[in-house]
């Protein structure tokens, strides 16, 4: 009989530890959350230990069944609640739309576009640093999801281009820097995520006497979040040092080699102005003037809405007697292991954020004892990193109306102004990228196995966090102090 292998014994290991994390950890005493939450904690530290040594399609599968029985809510509302999420929805949509994009050409058309630009002949850091904060202003202009699938989709066809394969160093850091960049776009919107329900906070807790404006927001979030991308391509250059010969070596004649190849017909067409009008109608609500009945009309293009109303109107187009859009032969790029992945966070992370699971008191706890017991001057900073820390493990709009109050109370009693304490609050809690759970489009780096992987998706996440630390504390603080004052 032959013995089991390493491998093999290693991967029963990680089973027994996956199923003892689910299942066990409810049984055990609470520790200062309730019973309800023992079983959400252990559902939510068996996904994150399944995706990170087994896999993410069942683990996943697993864990939102084991979370119906934890008393948070029964199995199959959870599971339908999971992929009705818009979330969802939209990944299952823009990953066909963008296998689309790549069978259609225009993919191929931009990259080589992108690629041809003579200011990026012999120098692929700057390359690397306008790919990342271009991520970061459609991201702000339009949203992240969609701006990272897009940039993703450009780059693998210029990787493809210069013959840089799955599994090289380089591709796979910037893609995550992609991933970060569309989670750090949410940051530097005062309409979006925890801070918009921050703002809401503190103006009803202050009875409007602490007003956070749209412009402070973004005047101080837009150049932290560019620095902490610069600071990320610092890194990858000195840190990961990549092998970026094959992009490096990119001569201009190479370059006019390049963009000679450039050929728009009727299929990329087609596609290009399907890529303008999904921005446009996730960009329109932004500017046009609020309560308009054309403001309203486009108010009703959400992301999924949006998507799904190109796509029908995309089947309808014929080109050359053929549909210009093929559900059937673009599902091939919906990948399922994103899809799990971000349907089992979610229920998971709003379950660790009820009430019932007492996590959020617990963490209250904690603030209210790291306030106590710090030192003013170094408190700021300290409280950053704990906020940031934090988000990695729970929702940041949990940690914002938990923090928000803490920031309102401890204002009152030392005269820091309340404003700039919940501006920076905003930028350590949406720099969250370290772990799968930390955010939906974070996650996206550790689903994407192929080219980036579990291990560099870790590695690029806590170093991308590092960075968005070392930008708040020596940009941010500043700005802060300057701009709305401390």
């Amino acid at each position: 009989m032959s013995q089991p292998s390493v491998n093999d014994s290693r991967h029963i290991l990680h089973l027994v530890i996956f199923f003892l994390l689910t299942f066990g950890i409810g049984f055990l005493p609470p520790l200062g959350i309730t019973a309800m939450g023992m079983k959400i904690l252990g559902v939510f530290l068996g996904m994150l230990f399944g995706w990170t040594f087994i896999g993410f399609a069942w683990p996943s599968m697993i864990c939102l069944v084991a979370l119906g029985f934890t008393g948070y809510a029964e199995p199959g509302q959870i599971i339908g609640s999971a992929f009705s999420h818009p979330a969802v929805l939209f990944t299952i949509f823009v990953l066909a739309f963008t296998t689309y994009c790549d069978k259609s050409g225009i993919n191929d058309v931009m990259a080589k576009w992108c690629l041809s630009r003579r200011f990026l002949a012999g120098h692929p850091w700057v390359f690397t640093f306008c790919v990342l904060t271009g991520t970061l202003i459609i991201g702000f202009l339009v949203d992240g999801v969609p701006a990272a699938f897009l940039i993703a989709g450009i780059l693998y066809s210029m990787f493809h281009d210069i013959d840089m394969e799955k599994g090289d160093d380089y591709p796979a850091y910037l893609l995550a820097g992609v991933y970060m960049a569309g989670v750090l776009s949410f940051t530097c919107k005062p309409w979006a995520g925890q801070n918009l329900m921050g703002i809401s906070t503190l103006n009803d807790l202050s009875a409007g006497t602490s007003v956070i404006t749209n412009i402070s927001v973004i005047a101080i979030a837009m150049p932290v979040c560019i620095a902490t991308l610069l600071l990320y391509t610092l890194i990858i250059r000195f840190v990961f040092r990549p092998d970026i010969s094959r992009l490096a070596n990119l001569t201009p004649e190479y370059l006019d080699t390049i963009s000679s190849q450039i050929h728009i017909g009727r299929k990329q067409l087609i596609a290009a102005w399907a890529l303008i009008i999904f921005l446009l109608l996730m960009f329109l609500p932004n500017i046009l003037p609020s309560g308009t009945a054309v403001a309203t009309f486009f108010g009703k293009f959400n992301m999924v809405v949006a998507m799904v109303v190109i796509l029908g109107v995309l089947s309808f187009l014929r080109v050359d007697g053929e549909p210009a859009f093929d559900f059937h032969s673009c599902a091939s790029g919906i990948n399922w292991n994103v899809i799990w992945m971000l349907a089992a966070s979610i229920p998971v992370s709003a379950a660790l954020s009820c009430d019932g699971a007492g996590l959020s008191k617990v963490l209250s706890d904690a603030l209210h004892s790291f306030v106590g017991n710090g030192n003013i001057l170094l408190f700021l900073a300290g409280f950053m990193i704990f906020i940031n820390v934090m988000t990695q493990f729970t929702h940041n709009v949990t940690i914002v109306l938990i923090a928000i109050p803490l920031i309102w109370n401890l204002s009152q009693s030392t005269g820091i102004n309340p404003v700039g304490f919940s501006i920076l609050t905003f930028l350590a809690a949406g720099a969250a990228y370290a772990t799968p759970a930390a955010s939906t489009v974070g996650a996206l780096s550790f689903a994407n196995g192929e080219w980036v992987g579990i291990r560099r998706a870790f590695r690029a996440g806590i170093c991308g966090c590092i960075a968005a630390i070392i930008a708040m504390l020596f940009l941010g603080l500043p700005l802060v102090m300057t701009t709305v004052g401390l």
